[in-house]
C-alpha cells in the first residue's frame, strides 16, 4: 500500500480502537456506581482518553483511504496523548495537588498545560467547528491583554505560565465543572440514547409519532414534530436529531404536499426543541444541575410547560401551513393504529418511565436514574433478541458502547474548550463586568435588559453544540440576571433557551441548514423559515421571567393553570401571525393586531391580560363570523 498500513495494520488499529472505547464505556458505568477515583482524576482520564479515541478515529480513517502521512501524524499524537495522560494522572495525585499549590506549577506542567490546550482548541475546530475555537483563542488574548483593553474591561493581565496554571492545571476551567457534567452523566446518557437506537426505540418513537399524527391534516409534519420532541429530548443534540427524524419525515412532508424549506424548517425547529422538554433535555440541563446546584428534579419540573407551549406553537403553525395549502388528511386505512404500534413495541417505553420515577419520584440522581434506565433496557434487548433469534445480544450492546464513546467525544471537547472561556471569565473578571455594562446599556430597565442578554446569548451561542453554548451563555449572562432580581432558576432557564434557538436563529442556523441538505432546498431560506416558526417560543422564556407561576415550582397551582392557559392562547395566536391564516388569508393588520394581543397576555399585570384575552377574542370571533357568512 505505498508505505501505509496494510489489511492487518487496519484491523489491528480497529481493534485498538473498539477496546478503549469500550473500556471508556465501562469505566463511565464503573464510576457512576463507585467513588474509589478522585474526582479530579476522574476528569483527567476522561478528557486524555475521549483526546485519545479521537485521534485513534482519525489514524483509522486515514489508514483506510491510503494516506501515508496523516497516518503517522496521528499515530505519533495517539502516543503523545498517551504519555501526556500518564504525565497529567501522575500530577493530579493529592500529593503532587498540594505540592504545586504550596510551590506553583513546575517548567514541565506549563508545558504539558500548553500542549493541552492547544489541543483541546484544535480538536474542538475540527470536532465542532471554528467557532468554539476562535472564542477561545479571544478570551485567551484578552486575558494577555488587560492592561492595554478599554478601561471598562481592562484588567492587571496575566502571563503565559500564569493562564496555563489556572486553565490547565485546576479544577475551574479544562477540568471544570463542563468536563465533570460529562463524566457523571453526559457519558450515561449517551450510552443510554445508543443502547435505545441499537435495539430500534427510534423507529418505534417514529412509529407512533406518526399512528398517533397520520390522520390530521398535515400529519406527516405532525409526526415529524412529535417524534423530534421524543428523540430530541434523549440524543441532546439538534443536529443529530435532524439526521435522524429528518431522514424519515422531510421526505414524507414533501411528498404530502409542503415546500421543502417549509418541510426542512420544521424538522429544524422540532428537533431543536427537544432539547429544551423534559425529561432528559440533552447534555446541558445536567450541566446546569451542576453549575447552579439546583436539583436536576426541579429543572425538568420547570421546564415542562414551556417545553410544551413551545411544540404547541409549532404543531399549531404545521397544521395552518396544511390548512393554507388545502393538504388533506391521509387515508387512515393505511395507517398503522396507536393500539397496533404499542402493542408491538410497549416495552420500549419502560426505560423512559423508570428514568421518569427514578428521577422524580424517587429523587435519585441523574447518573443512578440513568444506570436504572440502562439496566432495564438491556433486559429488554436481551429478552427481545432471546425470544426472536435464540442469541443474546453482546455484540450489538458491545458495538453501542463503542459508538457511545466516539459519538461522547464531540462533547467532551466542547466542554473542554467552553472550560478555558469559563476559566478566563473568572481568573480576570469579565463576567462582573458585563453585568456593569448590562446595566449600564438597559438603564436598569428589566425588558431592554432581557433583550440584550438574549442577543448576546444568540450570538456566542451560534455554531457552537448546545452544551457549550449554554455554558458560556451561562457564565457570561446570568450574573447580570440574577443581579437584577431574577431567581437563579429563570435566569439560567432564559439564558438556556436562547442558547439552544441559536441552532434555528440566522446566519448560524446549523438544524437548519442540516434538514436543507436533507430536503436538497435553499440553506438560507429554510435558516429564515425556521426562525419564523420559532419565533412564538421566542415570546416564552419571557413570560416565565416575568410570571415565574409558569415554572410550576413552588407556585400555587391556580397561578400556575392560569399563566399556562393564557400562554396557551398567546402562542396560538401568534403562531396565526406567523402563518397568516385562520380559516382563510390573514391581512397585514390582523396579523399585527393577533400579535399585539399575545404580546400583551405575555406582559405581567391583569390590566394588559385582560385586555389581551378581548382583543384576541373579538379577532377569533371576527373571522370565525366573517368566514362563516363567505360560505354561505
Amino acid at each position: 500500500m505505498n508505505g501505509t498500513l496494510d489489511s492487518k495494520g487496519i484491523k489491528a488499529l480497529d481493534i485498538i480502537l473498539s477496546v478503549v472505547c469500550f473500556v471508556a464505556a465501562i469505566f463511565h458505568i464503573f464510576i457512576a456506581w463507585s467513588t474509589s477515583i478522585s474526582i479530579v482524576q476522574q476528569r483527567v482520564f476522561h478528557v486524555f482518553v475521549m483526546i485519545l479515541i479521537y485521534f485513534l478515529m482519525q489514524a483509522e480513517k486515514s489508514a483506510k483511504a491510503g494516506k501515508k502521512a496523516p497516518t503517522t501524524i496521528n499515530t505519533v499524537c495517539t502516543v503523545m496523548v498517551v504519555i501526556a495522560g500518564g504525565y497529567f494522572l501522575s500530577r493530579t495525585t493529592l500529593d503532587a495537588m498540594l505540592k504545586r499549590g504550596i510551590q506553583g506549577a513546575t517548567d514541565m506542567d506549563i508545558v504539558f498545560g500548553v500542549l493541552l490546550i492547544i489541543t483541546v482548541m484544535y480538536m474542538a475546530w475540527k470536532t465542532v467547528g471554528w467557532a468554539l475555537t476562535v472564542l477561545s483563542a479571544i478570551f485567551i488574548a484578552y486575558a494577555l491583554a488587560g492592561p492595554v483593553m478599554p478601561n471598562i474591561i481592562a484588567h492587571r493581565g496575566y502571563d503565559i505560565s500564569y493562564i496555563t496554571n489556572y486553565v490547565a492545571w485546576t479544577s475551574e476551567s479544562i477540568f471544570g465543572t463542563c468536563v465533570s457534567a460529562c463524566v457523571s452523566f453526559v457519558a450515561l446518557y449517551i450510552i443510554f440514547g445508543e443502547l435505545l437506537d441499537k435495539f430500534g426505540a427510534g423507529q418505534f418513537f417514529i412509529d407512533i409519532a406518526y399512528a398517533l399524527t397520520g390522520r390530521m391534516k398535515g400529519g406527516p409534519a405532525e409526526a415529524s414534530v412529535v417524534s423530534s420532541a421524543l428523540m430530541g429530548s434523549i440524543n441532546g443534540s439538534a443536529v443529530a436529531n435532524v439526521v435522524t427524524t429528518g431522514t424519515f419525515t422531510i421526505p414524507l412532508m414533501k411528498k404530502v404536499g409542503y415546500r421543502s424549506e417549509f418541510a426542512a424548517a420544521v424538522e429544524a425547529v422540532a428537533s431543536t426543541g427537544g432539547q429544551l422538554l423534559p425529561p432528559v433535555m440533552g447534555a446541558a440541563a445536567f450541566v446546569m444541575a451542576d453549575l447552579t446546584g439546583i436539583p436536576y428534579s426541579t429543572i425538568i419540573i420547570a421546564a415542562i410547560i414551556p417545553g410544551l407551549l413551545y411544540y404547541l406553537s409549532l404543531g399549531v403553525s404545521v397544521y395552518l401551513e396544511a390548512d393554507k395549502r388545502g393538504l388533506e388528511a391521509e387515508d387512515g386505512s393505511k395507517l398503522a393504529n396507536v393500539k397496533q404500534v404499542m402493542k408491538e413495541g410497549w416495552y420500549y417505553t419502560l426505560p423512559i418511565l423508570t428514568l421518569i420515577v427514578a428521577l422524580l419520584g424517587f429523587g435519585l440522581s441523574p447518573n443512578y436514574s440513568a444506570l436504572f434506565s440502562i439496566a432495564v433496557l438491556l433486559i429488554i434487548g436481551f429478552v427481545k433478541e432471546w425470544k426472536t433469534n435464540h442469541r443474546l445480544p453482546f455484540r450489538e450492546v458491545a458495538e453501542a458502547l463503542i459508538k457511545a464513546s466516539k459519538t461522547t467525544v464531540a462533547v467532551t471537547i466542547a466542554c473542554a474548550c467552553a472550560g478555558i472561556v469559563i476559566g478566563i471569565v473568572s481568573m480576570t473578571g469579565i463576567g462582573i463586568k458585563f453585568t456593569s455594562i448590562v446595566f449600564e446599556l438597559s438603564n436598569g430597565n428589566l425588558l431592554l435588559m432581557l433583550i440584550l442578554v438574549m442577543i448576546a446569548c444568540i450570538v456566542m451561542g451560534m455554531g457552537l453544540p448546545s452544551t457549550a453554548a449554554y455554558i458560556i451563555a451561562a457564565t457570561v449572562g446570568v450574573p447580570s440576571l440574577v443581579a437584577a432580581g431574577i431567581p437563579e432558576l429563570s435566569a439560567n432557564l432564559f439564558v438556556f433557551y436562547f442558547a439552544i434557538m441559536s441552532f434555528i436563529t440566522p446566519p448560524v442556523a446549523v438544524a437548519a441548514y442540516a434538514a436543507a441538505g436533507l430536503a436538497d432546498c435553499s440553506a438560507s431560506k429554510t435558516g429564515w423559515l425556521a426562525f419564523m416558526l420559532g419565533l412564538p417560543g421566542f415570546i416564552i422564556p419571557y413570560v416565565y421571567v416575568y410570571n415565574p407561576a409558569l415554572l410550576i415550582v413552588d407556585t400555587p397551582v391556580m397561578d400556575t393553570l392560569l399563566i399556562a392557559v393564557l400562554s396557551t392562547f398567546a402562542v396560538v395566536l401568534m403562531s396565526m401571525a406567523v402563518i397568516g391564516w385562520f380559516k382563510g388569508k390573514l391581512n397585514a393588520l390582523f396579523r399585527l393586531l393577533m400579535a399585539v394581543a399575545a404580546i400583551l397576555m405575555f406582559v405581567p399585570g391583569t390590566v394588559y391580560d385582560v385586555a389581551g384575552v378581548i382583543l384576541g377574542g373579538a379577532l377569533i370571533i371576527s373571522l370565525v363570523v366573517s368566514r362563516r357568512k363567505a360560505t354561505v
